[in-house]
């Protein structure tokens, strides 16, 4: 069989886009993908182009994400973002990051520890030739230090039924998120306007 061709056939649907990012996942965790291989995670959502992201392919080289799943404040196993395509494309949050037509970090559902993953996405890269969306950070980050930028006026975009659910969650647990202002959090959230 040979796997060259999957790898770099590009479906058309997002499920498609997602089974083949999956495929390509497994292989890397066998040790099969060819080194240096980029996954295609398709093009940002209606939810992504609102809050400014470019409508250019996002990528993630599998480079990258051997790294970050190795890093030491963060370790994760690759298989964690399986489905990472559908994740991006129904985000919790999207929050600034720097300059937000530069880049912005979106919080996706996928979870390692209860801490959601936060993927940082960089606009406008020239790789090969090519303009993208690279991306450049994956990790899983506590809730509650997420939601703080909330407080700090970071939002561009909040899902706020999921975040609300997130929130009730938080509430049990107190002492993990003494720092952090809940019923302001929550008024913030009520009258944030997404850009949809």
């Amino acid at each position: 069989m040979n796997t060259d061709h999957e790898i770099y056939y590009l479906p058309d649907s997002l499920e498609d886009i997602n089974e083949q990012f999956n495929k390509e996942l497994t292989m890397q965790i066998a040790g099969k993908l060819p080194k240096g291989h980029i996954y295609k995670l398709g093009r940002p959502c209606k939810i992504l182009l609102s809050t400014g992201f470019p409508d250019l392919p996002i990528e993630l080289s599998s480079t990258r994400l051997e790294e970050k799943s190795k890093q030491n404040t963060h370790p994760f196993k690759i298989e964690e973002v399986k489905d990472l395509v559908l994740a991006l494309n129904d985000p919790i949050a999207v929050f600034v990051y720097g300059d937000r037509y530069k880049s912005q970090n979106v919080i996706v559902k996928l979870k390692k520890d209860e801490k959601n993953f936060v993927v940082g996405i960089f606009f406008n890269q020239i790789i090969h030739g090519n303009q993208i969306s690279s991306v450049r950070g994956l990790f899983n980050k506590y809730n509650a230090e997420w939601l703080n930028w909330i407080t700090q006026g970071k939002a561009l975009y909040l899902n706020k039924q999921k975040i609300q659910t997130l929130i009730d969650q938080q509430r049990t647990n107190l002492a993990d998120v003494a720092y952090l202002d809940l019923n302001l959090v929550e008024s913030l959230i009520k009258t944030f306007a997404n850009p949809l």
